[in-house]
């Protein structure tokens, strides 16, 4: 079962949040040709069988890791408008092809673990997201001190995310590493 509670529609939203938190990351970010070069062939061959064992060796999963720096200054400038053209945030309810790896479908998750697209995520705790969560989940993110409990237990829906939203509360449900085990 899913740790965050969210509509389909909620996580799509999320996935575009989190996309464009990446697409910052890239474009704004402390980023090293190491992280942008690793980022590109994770991007070429993620998900591929085939390619497997480089893809462990990237991600350390083969007790190793590492890769060779390139030194090209136009490198960096092209790796990135590729990552950006080709990477997409995929929710998990539309990972549904038999045919192709579930890796596959986390290619754009690792790649902003890597240039750790987290810090340019932005507040969820917004009526585009917290249109899709439920109740008991609006609950928990209302602040304690927007009025008595019995008035915040009563509320409507809108009246809570409005709550939310008016308070300022910061809610940051997932991260690049965690999204298919959050939304999963």
């Amino acid at each position: 079962m899913s740790k965050i509670l969210i509509t389909k529609a909620g996580q799509d939203v999320l996935a575009r949040k989190m996309k464009h938190a990446l697409d910052t990351a890239l474009l704004e970010g402390p980023r090293t040709t190491e992280e942008i070069m690793i980022s590109l062939v994770v991007l070429l061959i993620g998900g591929k069988y085939d390619y497997k064992v480089i893809l462990d060796r990237i991600t350390g999963r083969d007790g190793d890791g590492g890769f060779r720096r390139m030194e090209q200054v136009d490198v960096e400038d092209i790796a990135i408008e590729t990552i950006q053209r080709l990477t997409q945030i995929i929710p998990p309810y539309k990972r549904t092809s038999a045919g192709r790896p579930a890796e596959s479908y986390q290619v754009g998750e690792l790649i902003g673990a890597i240039v750790n697209a987290d810090t340019y995520l932005p507040n969820m705790a917004t009526e585009d997201v917290l249109a899709h969560v439920p109740r008991h989940t609006l609950l928990e993110l209302t602040p304690a001190d927007v009025g008595p409990e019995k008035h915040v237990r009563r509320a409507k829906l809108e009246d809570l995310r409005a709550m939310i939203v008016e308070a300022n509360a910061e809610w940051h449900p997932t991260s690049f590493s965690s999204f298919t085990e959050d939304l999963s």
